[in-house]
């Protein structure tokens, strides 16, 4: 860094102030610490700082219900076992059981809130270990004998069979004691069990299974556990999804009196089975339909909506969730639903559904389902201007621009997201203009760059074609924007549509709604051009003897920077001050400079007004671009404020605010006619975002306020549209008028601006 320091060892100039050459003593010498953030210089307090994340990706995360309980339901996230419970939805992990592997748990509902899983034994026997997960006291182990065969699992009970050795099956509840005290399940005159017990569901010591008949239709039962009585269910023809809770047994069929619905019948089995017809969408489609009191809540297949139909009460027929991906019963009193599946915004979670005090099915959200990362994001470039920051996040291979306001005043505060646009690189977009952000895009029909503004992603403006291809945005001011492609550059007049200037690449930057561009002829000056007109207003002698190849403003500090040369420098246009700076990977702000060195670290730098510099402290940590200095990439800094902006390496943005000197509130330039035939429309252009501004219209033979006009909160502009007319709405008479525009500024720094002027009214 210290070789690309200017020193005034070959100006032709004199009389400016010799301070530059000690100075340059600071930045050369670097600092002794490397801070892990933008830090002030000794004996100022550390600068607030806004961090801003890279945008990742995240998507639906894996959620497994496992099990349910009287108070609560088990289920899985990743690698963790997770019971969250229903009287206040928290969750906890669940580490009794966390070497247990899936497979061996037990799914379905225990009514003592405990996770079952089994574990073989060297005598061929199976233990069903039981946790208490609320209440530690309903822990057990039930030792399941050796010889019995596909264990079934309906709530507290275990149901095996026993090869009888003649091509039959005996069907056992185990007790875990003898086997010999284990009840044999009798099952109706002439049923038969297969290999695997047929376990439909349970509620206290009732079991519901299902067998075959004599004639080898399916037959269907409520098991008495204790002592393996069978009472057959009136069942006709196939059915499913068999439920039971305290009061109820219900079952789905299309076939049998009543037609297609679910059944309920008491649990005594006695009676006929009440009908309640579904609205099936689909003949063959498989039904699941839970009985929950007055109400049945069903979905067809899995991915469709989940709904109530009422058989009685007061409640109405709805969906419950548009999206089901599971749902089970909770047997207790008339029947609960747990549920995971998605809501019509499409939130993921697991639900509870029961009839509250009033008869209506209401949804208890236990847990919302968190998304999980499935990609990092990646800060490609990023902006700041008057209190928005721009970033472009590369994602899975799709770019994305982003924004948050960042505040206006001195320190930076995280306000509002700003819209997001499709994906843009470096150099193709950038804040500043009165349309709002301006970015390049490729006009479909030519490929060429075009021009287009606006804050709304959906209402751009219609779009300039440029002349370029592939070019980039250098500079952009509220009425224009300085494009350079092919070797050339063009300042366009955004307010015009139109390309004003075309000229080959030189250094050049925009100032307000003037241009201020080296003069490729006379080493050391700068020109100050009207881009509409051409015409030349002023120009700055830099006193040296190169043409700057890059130029860039702040107020009336101007960066140049000759390359080829090996000479750079700042020049405060209104003091003639010079201040020294490197020859590249540099950026000025209001009154700092901010330059990265050959480690990739920023050291900042304070302009005073004086003369001299100060140290503002050393940025590390910042991201290293995949190409060039980073300027744009993976830092930035506001060119009218004390705000800079970097990327560290984990592709978090910070917003800091290394220097709070800051230049006062001014007027860049202005649009006021002197002279209105009825109708007055002005402009103000400020230098910096303003909290609030008054204009005011006095009469001057009178000394009267005709109209005064307020508003608050401006990031740059000032206007007002005059009907004519006085504040009571009559004519203002013909003659002449004086304007005053104040403002205050938004970082409550330095003294309001003010700015007047006189206006002729012609007609009144």
């Amino acid at each position: 860094m210290s070789r690309h320091l200017y020193t005034n060892s070959r100006s032709r100039r004199t009389g400016r102030t010799a301070g530059a050459a000690a100075v340059a003593v600071v930045l050369a010498a670097g600092l002794a610490t490397a801070l892990p953030a933008t830090a002030h210089a000794a004996g100022k307090a550390e600068a607030a700082e806004v961090l801003i994340p890279a945008p990742d990706a995240f998507g639906e995360g894996p959620e497994k219900i496992l099990a349910t309980g009287r108070q609560g339901v088990l289920h899985r996230e990743g690698d963790d076992y997770l019971w969250t419970n229903s009287y206040n939805s928290r969750t906890r992990v669940v580490t009794e059981i966390a070497s247990v592997p899936e497979s061996l748990l037990v799914g379905g509902h225990d009514e003592h809130n405990r996770a079952t899983y089994t574990q073989q034994r060297a005598d061929g026997g199976t233990d069903v270990v039981r946790v208490g997960i609320e209440d530690p006291a309903f822990n057990s182990t039930l030792k399941v004998p050796a010889g019995y065969l596909n264990l079934s699992y309906a709530g507290s009970w275990v149901l095996a069979t026993v090869d009888k050795g003649d091509g039959t099956y005996e069907m056992r509840v185990a007790r875990g004691g003898a086997a010999s005290a284990d009840p044999v399940v009798r099952l109706p005159a002439g049923a038969t069990t297969g290999a695997e017990p047929v376990v439909l569901g349970a509620q206290g010591s009732e079991v519901l299974i299902g067998y075959r008949l004599a004639d080898g239709s399916p037959g269907y039962g409520i098991l008495t556990a204790y002592d393996g009585r069978v009472k057959p269910l009136p069942v006709t023809g196939d059915a499913s999804s068999f439920h039971i809770t305290q009061m109820n047994v219900s079952w789905f069929s299309r076939n049998g009196d009543g037609g297609q619905g679910v059944r309920i019948l008491p649990r005594s089995g006695t009676g006929t089975p009440k009908v309640v017809p579904l609205d099936i969408g689909s003949p063959d489609s498989e039904v699941t339909a839970f009985l929950v009191q007055d109400g049945i809540v069903w979905h067809e297949g899995l991915g469709g909506p989940l709904r109530l139909t009422p058989h009685t009460g007061v409640d109405t027929a709805r969906t419950l969730l548009p999206t089901v991906e599971f749902a089970q019963l909770r047997g207790e009193g008339y029947g609960q639903v747990l549920t995971l599946g998605k809501n019509a915004d499409g939130d993921r979670a697991i639900h509870l559904f029961h009839q509250n005090g009033i008869g209506i099915i209401s949804d208890l959200v236990m847990r919302e389902v968190p998304e999980v990362k499935t990609a990092d994001g990646e800060i490609g470039a990023l902006s700041l201007d008057r209190g928005r920051l721009r970033y472009v996040n590369s994602l899975v291979g799709k770019d994305t621009l982003h924004g948050k306001a960042v505040g206006t005043g001195l320190d930076p505060a995280e306000g509002a997201r700003l819209a997001d646009f499709p994906g843009l690189a470096a150099g193709r977009f950038a804040d500043g203009t009165d349309e709002g952000l301006a970015r390049l895009v490729a006009d479909p029909a030519t490929g060429k760059d075009t021009l287009v503004t606006g804050d709304d992603p959906e209402q751009p403006s219609e779009g300039l074609v440029l002349p370029g291809t592939g070019g980039r945005i250098l500079d952009a001011s509220p009425e224009f924007v300085l494009y350079e492609a092919g070797g050339r550059s063009y300042v366009v007049d955004t307010a015009r549509d139109l390309v004003v200037r075309d000229q080959p690449v030189q250094g050049a930057v925009l100032d307000g709604d003037r241009l201020i561009k080296s003069a490729p002829g006379k080493p050391g000056t700068v020109n100050v051009v009207d881009p509409r007109s051409g015409r030349a207003t002023a120009h700055h002698d830099l006193g040296v003897d190169c043409v700057p190849g890059e130029l860039q403003r702040s107020g009336t500090l101007l960066y140049w920077s000759c390359a080829s040369e090996d000479a750079a420098g700042v020049y405060d246009t209104a003091t003639h001050r010079d201040y020294p700076a490197p020859v590249s990977g540099v950026l000025l702000g209001d009154r700092f400079l901010a330059a990265r060195d050959a480690s990739g670290e920023l050291r900042l730098t304070a302009l005073r007004p004086d003369g001299s510099t100060a140290d503002l402290g050393t940025v590390t940590g910042v991201k290293q671009p995949a190409d060039g200095d980073g300027r744009g990439s993976t830092w930035t800094l506001d060119a009218d404020a004390g705000k800079l902006a970097w990327v560290g390496t984990d592709d978090t943005v910070h917003v800091t605010a290394p220097q709070q000197a800051v230049s006062p509130l001014g007027v860049t330039h202005s649009t006021a006619p002197a002279a209105s035939a009825g109708t007055w429309s002005a402009a103000w252009w400020l230098s910096k975002p303003a909290a609030s501004w008054q204009v005011t219209l006095v009469r001057r033979s009178t000394g009267e306020t005709v109209r005064t006009w307020t508003g608050e909160d401006t990031r740059g502009a000032v206007r007002v549209d005059w009907d004519g007319t006085s504040a009571s709405g009559s004519p203002a008479p013909a003659g002449g008028y004086t304007w005053r525009l104040t403002a205050a500024p938004s970082d409550g720094s330095g003294a309001d601006v003010t700015a007047s002027g006189t206006l002729r009214i012609t007609t009144g």
